[in-house]
């Protein structure tokens, strides 16, 4: 009787240590997986648009990696 008593508390804290440890490994995968969901580039890639208005060659500094504009107004070229 005894030795059924003793068997059953160790498989009852088995079972509950092995429900902890998958809780545990599941936040700490949703904590990695939140935190590289996006990819940042190390450098701003940039380049000038041209544009002709009232014939006369302007430009202007374009951000390829955010997709705005890095300067105010355009310039003559």
């Amino acid at each position: 009787m005894k030795k059924k008593m003793i068997i059953m508390i160790l498989s009852l804290l088995l079972s509950v240590a092995s429900i902890n440890l998958l809780g545990i490994r599941n936040s700490a995968t949703a904590t990695v997986s939140a935190a590289t969901s996006g990819i940042q580039p190390y450098s701003n890639r940039t380049g000038y648009k041209y544009t002709y208005q009232d014939g006369k060659l302007w430009k202007r500094l374009w951000s390829y990696t955010y997709n705005r504009w890095e300067e105010p107004h355009w310039t003559p070229a």
